[in-house]
Parts: C-alpha cells; sequence; structure tokens
C-alpha cells in the first residue's frame, strides 16, 4: 500500500547507523546547537494519568505476526471488540484497556510488572512480567517520555536530525539491567512539543522489529502535547497497525484500583 514512510528495511537500518550526519541534510548548525542533548529536556513532568478512545483504523495480522505475537494482542483485541475500546494510564506504568465482545466486557491490564486479563464470563489470567521490562506498558507508546521510564533505562545522545522537516533530537534508549532485555530503540523528539514523531525498536539480538510514527500532535493541556494518531510499521515497512485516539483526557485523576 502507497505510505510516504515505507522504504526498504535496508534504508532504515542505514538510519540507524548514520544518525549522528546532520549537516548532511542541509540544516544550519545553529538549529543543532539549540537542541538540548540531555533527555531530561526532553521528559513530560506534568502528565500523572489521561484516558481516552481508541479506534481501529487497519491493522494488518501478517504484517503484526512479524514484529511479535504481544504487539497483535491488542490489535486483535480492538479488531474483535464492539465499538471502540477506552484506554487508561497512570504513572507510573498502569496500563487498563475496556471494551465489549460479544455479550461480554473484557478488561486487559498490565500494572508496571503484571499482566491481568479478565472476562465478564468469570475468566481471569495474571502473569508476571517482572523479567521482561519490554512487554511494561509505557508513555512511550504514546510517543512521550516520563520520568519513571528513565529509572530503568538509559538515553544515548546520537545527534540531531530531521524528520519531515522538523529538526529533532535523536536517542537510542536501553535497558539499565542487560541482564533481562538488551533490546533497544531510537527515538526522534520534537524538542517544541517533546512528543516522539518516530521510533524504531529492535529486538534483543539487534534486528529491527518495528517503525512507530506519531502523527496528528495535539495540545490536549496547556503546554502538554500528544499524538491522536499512531502507525506501526513491520521492518519491511508495511503497515502493521494504525490507531485514533479521541476524547483524550488528562490528570483526572484516577484510583490505583482501577489497575488491579
Amino acid at each position: 500500500m502507497p505510505f510516504e514512510h515505507n522504504p526498504a528495511r535496508r534504508a532504515f537500518m542505514a538510519s540507524a547507523l548514520g544518525l549522528t550526519v546532520f549537516a548532511a541534510f542541509g540544516q544550519p548548525d545553529a538549529i543543532a546547537d539549540s537542541i538540548s542533548p540531555n533527555i531530561q529536556s526532553y521528559v513530560v513532568k506534568n502528565l500523572q494519568d489521561f484516558e481516552a478512545y481508541i479506534h481501529l483504523v487497519r491493522y494488518n495480522a501478517e504484517a503484526a505476526r512479524r514484529i511479535n505475537k504481544d504487539f497483535g494482542l491488542i490489535y486483535e483485541w480492538m479488531q474483535k471488540a464492539r465499538g471502540d475500546l477506552l484506554v487508561r494510564y497512570k504513572e507510573p506504568d498502569k496500563f487498563r484497556l475496556d471494551g465489549r465482545f460479544g455479550a461480554n466486557k473484557g478488561v486487559f491490564i498490565i500494572n508496571e510488572t503484571t499482566q491481568i486479563v479478565r472476562l465478564s464470563i468469570g475468566f481471569k489470567d495474571v502473569r508476571d512480567l517482572g523479567k521482561s521490562p519490554g512487554k511494561r506498558k509505557t508513555l512511550l507508546d504514546m510517543g512521550l517520555i516520563s520520568p519513571d521510564y528513565l529509572s530503568y533505562t538509559e538515553a544515548e545522545f546520537q545527534g540531531v536530525r530531521p524528520f519531515k522537516g522538523t529538526p529533532c533530537a535523536v536517542f537510542r534508549i536501553s535497558y539499565r539491567d542487560k541482564s533481562l532485555d538488551t533490546s533497544f530503540r531510537f527515538v526522534w523528539i520534537d524538542p517544541k512539543t517533546r512528543v516522539t514523531l518516530k521510533r524504531e525498536e529492535y529486538s534483543q539480538e539487534g534486528k529491527l522489529l518495528s517503525i512507530w510514527y506519531y502523527k496528528n500532535i495535539k495540545e490536549v493541556a496547556s503546554g502538554l502535547y500528544m499524538p491522536t494518531t499512531i502507525e506501526v510499521d513491520d521492518d519491511q515497512g508495511t503497515l502493521a497497525g494504525e490507531t485514533a485516539y479521541r476524547d483524550i483526557r488528562v490528570n483526572i485523576p484516577m484510583p490505583d484500583s482501577l489497575f488491579e
């Protein structure tokens, strides 16, 4: 399908290797010098929680499987649901997805290192994610960097590079405890909005898994920006899923009991 962001995998790998080459793109050095190399400059500190309705725009199961099994789980929930799903998030790393599936209601929760699936028919499944930090749900899934996320990850500045005309600070982010997970990601962050515009995910073996594009950035509260459309490609540049968010509400607040 014809997307502007549908280059071959070779191009993606080349981009990861050439992150520090900024001048070659014709951007003024002054712009690069004004962009902070400190990841703390892009942390979103005024967001405690948010809720929104999530709509599945497009889904390609074959491409999703090429990313990994866990990636397709939430998309399959959306595909089977009657109507849009309600997503709620609370710092640190508390995520809840509610939907209706036929006559039953379903709840999918990730509370830091615990995953819970419940159905109204009485089914409940609980799993420990303590040794799998890559399975935690973080604000990075919404293109944002939170203080808690940086407590167990480390970011290396790779330089400044434009993405679709926007000069971005590019970082390589990995987990501090390499004995648990050696996967990593490159993120292109817009300094003005602190929103990640592009993200490349790599496996523990260093293989490109997916490319995320955060679009239609909106100011959802004073000085707080979030994307309202997220597209995810597999390693071949094929669209695996596209989601849209509406009725975003922030800093409600939310009780912890919602995520139990």
